[in-house]
């Protein structure tokens, strides 16, 4: 046998080893999937493809409509993304009229916070040595539409899904403290916030700490029900009812902190055209904040900088279906299953994508430029909801999870044993196993994929 032949014959081996290896891995993905019980009950759905080519490296159910949690937070967030740049800053800004109103204009900031507030309006005390009459706050950049289509009504009271407005401050949430009763009495609970609401008290001393908020807008808009055990100091972020007058609170409370005491009214209207800017304050870069959706899966901020993005996008008023018209544009040489999204997190049970979809989508953001900077947005183990997971492969893992009542997902990019980059999305819906199991099995086919 000849040189050539020999060179020939032996890459013919080495190619149909590696087909066979990866052969061989792919089945070992079937069988995880074949012989695990929830195969049985709940719908899994699993795409592989190499982030270079788009080639399909496994596939399972991958064009079945499902909803994916909040690994869609990937896409709306790369749609923010390119729209706003990284550097982009939330502005919050003060004016001045002839008439000595204060003009507050809010720029849908979802890291605003009352202290925030309150270095804005020392900023305005100190160059504004007259009298102040009203004060008016200005909410245009988005609409106030405050909850996602599709969202459950018995999640007001979740803490990872406060309303979202223009009028938001402190992430839309109070601090509430419940503490065992003593000497016989009941427990006692705290609302740490000047913000009023009701609360009917309904917990008893118990072995152990196990609290249910329950509101029934129907019945009371600002009310809620507490009901439980407690057994030590439970400390709780509780979603505020009412957004725009928690607002106006913290925004009475911020003034009296900077020393502005205003002759008029507090009330809501568009800056006027005759008015001089004298303070502003920014928030971290866009990101920044990203990152912290991404890695800690923040419900509240996405909805804000989704909707944001439309505005910046229109130079109109930003709305979730401008920002959903954004989100299509962006994605519309995708040539695979058809989608619906309704919100941005991802938490409406109206979204529906396939895991076909979202491989394209992540092969998408791969062949972009400023792909490496915006990988690091994700987390990886040891960081966010992947700090528990997968620690193993920690260096070889970008990926967003998503969880739900019955739905659990990831999909990301995995750095392969064999060197290759590949994108995968791992959807699972329907299920009654306990979160964790899901998890579990989750991680078995990612490592089976790193193998590959």
């Amino acid at each position: 046998m000849n040189r050539i032949k020999k060179i020939t014959v032996a890459m013919f081996l080495l190619i149909t080893g590696m087909f066979l290896s990866n052969a061989a891995q792919a089945s070992s993905i079937d069988n995880l999937i074949q012989k695990s019980d929830l195969n049985k009950t709940s719908t899994i759905a699993v795409s592989v493809k190499n982030a270079q080519s788009g080639k399909t490296v496994y596939e399972y159910n991958e064009h079945k409509l499902m909803n994916p949690a909040s690994v869609q937070k990937i896409f709306t967030m790369k749609t923010a993304y390119n729209e706003l740049g990284a550097d982009y800053t939330f502005k919050t800004t003060a004016f001045i009229d002839k008439k000595g109103n204060l003009y507050i204009k809010l720029g849908a900031d979802p890291t605003l916070t009352k202290d925030k507030l309150i270095t804005l309006l020392k900023e305005v005390k100190q160059k504004h040595k007259k009298a102040i009459n009203d004060i008016v706050v200005d909410g245009s950049i988005i609409d106030n539409t405050q909850w996602g289509t599709g969202w459950m009504w018995d999640d007001e009271t979740n803490p990872l899904l406060p309303k979202y407005s223009p009028y938001s401050i402190n992430q839309n949430k109070i601090d509430i403290v419940i503490t065992p009763g003593k000497n016989g009495l009941s427990p006692e609970i705290k609302n740490k916030s000047s913000y009023a609401i009701n609360i009917i008290n309904l917990t008893k001393n118990g072995d152990s700490n196990e609290i249910v908020f329950e509101r029934t807008p129907w019945i009371s808009s600002d009310t809620t029900k507490i009901t439980g055990t407690v057994k030590s100091q439970i400390n709780i972020k509780l979603p505020v009812s009412n957004v725009q007058r928690y607002f106006m609170n913290e925004l009475n409370s911020a003034l009296a902190s900077a020393g502005i005491k205003p002759t008029g009214i507090i009330k809501t209207a568009p800056v006027i055209k005759d008015t001089t800017k004298i303070a502003e304050i920014s928030s971290i870069p866009l990101e920044d904040i990203i990152a912290d959706t991404l890695k800690n899966s923040n419900n509240f901020y996405s909805e804000m900088i989704f909707k944001t993005a439309a505005s910046h996008s229109t130079k109109s008023q930003g709305t979730t279906d401008k920002a959903i018209d954004l989100f299509k544009q962006y994605y519309s040489d995708i040539k695979s299953d058809n989608y619906i999204i309704a919100d941005a997190c991802g938490i409406s049970r109206n979204n529906l994508i396939t895991a076909d979809w979202i491989t394209n989508g992540l092969n998408k953001i791969y062949k972009e430029n400023d792909f490496e900077r915006f990988v690091t947005l994700l987390p990886k183990p040891m960081e966010g909801t992947l700090r528990d997971r997968l620690l193993d492969i920690s260096l070889k893992l970008r990926a967003k999870t998503g969880t739900a009542s019955g739905i659990s997902s990831i999909a990301g990019y995995i750095d392969t044993k064999s060197g290759k980059k590949y994108t995968f999305a791992i959807l699972i819906q329907n299920h009654t196993q306990k979160t964790v199991d899901i998890k579990k099995f989750e991680d078995e086919i990612i490592r089976e994929i790193y193998k590959l």
